[in-house]
């Protein structure tokens, strides 16, 4: 049965496959968005550009699909090296990625956007293949989209399913969301238990996710008014290192200083406030890259190296899809660069 001291040693061959920074930069420097296309042709995902180009000549749908698909065969490569315990625990670590997916499709079915919108938004990497992400966008609503998750047996499918009859009465996608992300954790902490290494690292990286989740919803609700607390605290998520009380901090403007260094002082690695929800989410997306970056160097037999590489790798397609994007708008350069996470 292969074990991590195995699985680490493909996946660090992997890693030298990635962009150097100064790679990045030259591609941040090229003229256009073709000849940025041109050179990512001459990086690791030439085989994708090139296919991608023969399905399709709208120059960013060809790299949107590209670096979508280098990144799900990144991540059904590493399945590939596990089986057992190890394989749970690293298709537990993907499945961030379908929530993330699911969240992005159920929003754009509840506002009525387009497929072709919603679909360059995604980034399959879990069970969600790209076939399986075409079928769900395909549904015509929110009740379709849970449907079509049932009928995968995708384990998120359970909680949704359990909040469609209130989402179809009410029209309240928060609390479907809601519901999802707590089946989520306690999903993942049910899968992560144990008392080894692996699971002690599994575990964190959920918390992590929670942690941010209740800060990013607790920042939104400072923009609603007369909640009470028991009102606010049916926004908080279970098996979150952060307490209700310094969720319920975080809710006012006025403590929201005092609930960030509460969580802070937990461990959850977060140094600035921002009372602007988008920038605080931009804030705790950053941090959390770099939590999961710096895993890389932790325990070389462990889980450690594969969550590591993992951001690693998302870090480099979402950069990519960003200079892209500054090339297909006219962008400046010094703007783009600070919207790039460095980690």
């Amino acid at each position: 049965m292969p074990d991590f001291p195995y699985i680490n040693a493909r996946v660090r061959a992997m890693r030298s496959r990635l962009l150097d920074p100064g790679r990045i930069e030259e591609l941040l420097a090229l003229p256009s968005l073709d000849a940025f296309i041109q050179a990512l042709g001459r990086t690791p995902y030439a085989h994708e550009i090139q296919e991608a180009q023969s399905r399709t000549t709208d120059s960013l749908r060809i790299v949107d699909e590209a670096l979508a698909r280098n990144f799900y065969l990144t991540t059904t490569k590493i399945l590939s090296f596990a089986d057992g315990k190890a394989r749970a625990l690293i298709e537990l670590v993907l499945m961030r990625w379908d929530l993330t997916n699911i969240r992005i499709i159920l929003r754009a079915k509840h506002t009525g956007r387009r497929d072709e919108e919603i679909f360059t938004s995604l980034i399959p990497a879990g069970r969600l293949n790209k076939p399986a992400l075409k079928e769900i966008v395909a549904q015509p609503d929110v009740a379709g989209v849970i449907g079509a998750l049932g009928g995968m047996d995708h384990p998120l499918a359970v909680a949704l399913a359990e909040g469609l009859r209130d989402y179809l009465e009410t029209k309240d996608l928060l609390t479907l969301e809601l519901r999802l992300d707590r089946y989520y954790a306690a999903y993942g902490m049910r899968i992560s238990s144990g008392r080894g290494h692996n699971e002690e690292v599994v575990l964190r990286f959920l918390q992590d996710e929670v942690d941010a989740t209740n800060v990013k919803t607790a920042i939104k609700l400072q923009r609603v008014d007369g909640l009470r607390r028991d009102e606010k605290l049916r926004f908080f998520i279970p098996g979150s290192r952060a307490t209700e009380n310094a969720f319920l901090a975080l809710t006012d403007v006025q403590t929201a200083e005092r609930g960030i260094q509460a969580v802070r002082l937990q461990g959850f690695p977060i140094k600035t406030f921002h009372d602007d929800p988008a920038a605080m989410e931009r804030e705790l997306e950053t941090a959390m890259l770099r939590v999961q970056v710096a895993q890389y160097l932790q325990d070389p037999l462990g889980i450690d190296v594969v969550i590591g590489y993992l951001a690693m790798k998302y870090n480099e397609v979402v950069n990519l899809r960003l200079v892209a994007r500054s090339k297909a708008l006219g962008i400046p350069r010094d703007r783009v660069r600070k919207e790039m996470a460095v980690v």
